[in-house]
């Protein structure tokens, strides 16, 4: 993990605990960071609030009191769970205070290259798949998984070593947090119409999801679903060098599907059949 100093000493309210607000507070507190935990939860049915206390960390529970952000917080990491409209959020952003989830705090300490996937369909399919094919045959190191597949990526970035890799599942709701994340490997898996209860518009979810690309540079790759004429336009504004991968045509420059076979780059890789998977056949892409 880096040791970074940027939270020495400054005070942060958690909101949400969970897992993710659990492991945020927790690296946080780590760090140096003076956390304040609330979490509407009661303490005595709060069992990451009682372990987070034991650890010396200010801890309210059982309601969401306005009044703390009169405490001069100089930042807040959110459940990504809780909305945009909750009081206690839309007065932190009244009051300009940077609100990010635990995520960015995962990149800013991982030591480790980062593969990041998002999508409405495919996620957590996609993430396993490739934390499976990244431990084949490594001489050194492990692939992690994180994020939305069920391992708080602050906890997993904490315990990373530079030989390893973090394949993190991201929700929407987890870019939304973001301000400096940037993953070597981004994926795209899809975009369809979700979450509009959260996000209120379409245009805000897929702005949401395109957050992922936000910082790569051309250093960096984001692979896109060439089925979607949306990614194809949307794929124009990135700095991220591109591969594109597609059912439906032949792609010179990335991976497709012909008669039940897959292929880069003109290459053929393998059967459709040896992925043991019936996306190919149900057109989920």
């Amino acid at each position: 993990m880096k040791q970074i100093k940027q939270y020495e000493n400054e005070k942060v309210l958690v909101l949400g605990l969970a897992k993710s607000g659990f492991s945020a507070a927790k690296l946080l507190n780590d760090l140096g960071a003076l956390v304040t935990v609330n979490d509407g939860k009661p303490f005595e049915e709060n069992p990451e609030a009682q372990g987070l206390l034991e650890q010396g960390v200010r801890v309210i529970t059982g309601h969401h009191p306005i009044e703390l952000l009169d405490e001069d917080f100089s930042l807040m990491v959110k459940n990504p769970g809780i909305p945009y409209d909750n009081p206690l959020v839309a007065k932190a952003e009244e009051l300009h205070i940077p609100i990010l989830t635990e995520v960015e705090l995962a990149y800013q300490v991982a030591e480790c290259p980062i593969v990041g996937i998002t999508g409405t369909n495919g996620k957590t399919t996609t993430t396993t798949m490739i934390g499976l094919l990244l431990n084949q045959e490594r001489t050194a190191g492990k692939a992690h998984l994180a994020g939305n597949i069920g391992f708080p990526a602050s906890e997993v970035a904490a315990k990373a070593s530079a030989d390893d890799d973090i394949v993190m599942e991201l929700s929407s709701f987890q870019l939304m947090g973001i301000r400096e994340f940037k993953p070597q490997i981004a994926v795209i898996t899809n975009i369809y119409e979700a979450h509009l209860d959260y996000h209120k518009t379409r245009k805000n979810y897929v702005a949401a999801k395109w957050a992922i690309q936000e910082n790569m540079t051309a250093d960096d790759y984001l692979v896109l679903n060439w089925n979607s004429e949306e990614l194809q336009e949307m794929s124009k504004q990135t700095n991220a060098q591109i591969v594109p991968f597609s059912t439906r045509e032949k792609l010179s420059n990335g991976v497709y599907v012909v008669d039940d076979s897959i292929y880069y780059k003109e290459e053929k890789i393998m059967a459709t059949s040896d992925t043991h998977l019936d996306v190919y056949k149900r057109q989920v892409w």
